[in-house]
């Protein structure tokens, strides 16, 4: 057992060498939560990780979802990016925590402006029945005759969390089965690497 770097560097440099390989969005990851009892189910579904550093990873949804209520119920959560061209898979499990307010006003000002149209169309029933999509295409149709060339305000359901990982797991598959594990453990300020039989 033995010290080593953040595996935040490993991910960013897969990452990285999924994009270059030609993956179209490779910051995409599953993010899996669960409610407490009575019902804990796990739920997932994929999110764009907007930013990846060393304190955390970033993401965007809206208020009133069900993995924001997940999560405002039990912070723990799993975020698993799969990178398909290299057959790599990279686990963080660790606890999901709001952005502040400030936060948010922030990156919802640095969202491009389809975006932010795209956003407002859909986050009020995000996760509700709907009579058909043409509901939502006629909205941000109109949204963006109303908002052309003006600044749109903050959505008051726009929020980000940032995942703290706490336990990594990196899996390189091999076409031989002898796949290399590695797990990588947040203990007393450093990341402790440990190596697994796959």
């Amino acid at each position: 057992m033995t010290q080593v770097l953040s595996p935040i560097a490993c991910l960013k440099q897969w990452l990285l060498a999924e994009k270059e390989a030609g993956a179209a969005n490779p910051q995409h990851a599953v993010l899996s939560t669960v409610a407490s009892v009575p019902h804990p189910v796990p739920h997932s579904r994929v999110v764009a990780v907007r930013e990846i550093m060393e304190d955390g990873l970033l993401f965007f949804t809206q208020r009133g979802t069900r993995k924001v209520n997940e999560l405002m119920i039990n912070p723990n959560a799993v975020l698993t990016f799969w990178f398909e061209l290299h057959q790599r898979q990279i686990s963080l499990e660790g606890e999901a925590h709001p952005l502040s307010a400030e936060e948010n006003a922030w990156y919802w000002q640095n969202n491009a402006h389809e975006a932010q149209l795209r956003f407002s169309s859909y986050a009020p029933t995000s996760g509700q029945p709907i009579p058909s999509k043409d509901v939502l295409e006629q909205k941000r149709e109109r949204l963006t005759m109303e908002l052309k060339d003006k600044t749109i305000p903050l959505s008051p359901l726009y929020c980000g969390f940032r995942l703290i990982p706490l336990t990594v797991y990196c899996y390189s598959y091999r076409t031989d089965e002898l796949s290399d594990v590695s797990r990588f453990s947040f203990s007393g300020g450093a990341w402790i690497h440990q190596l697994l039989s796959p």
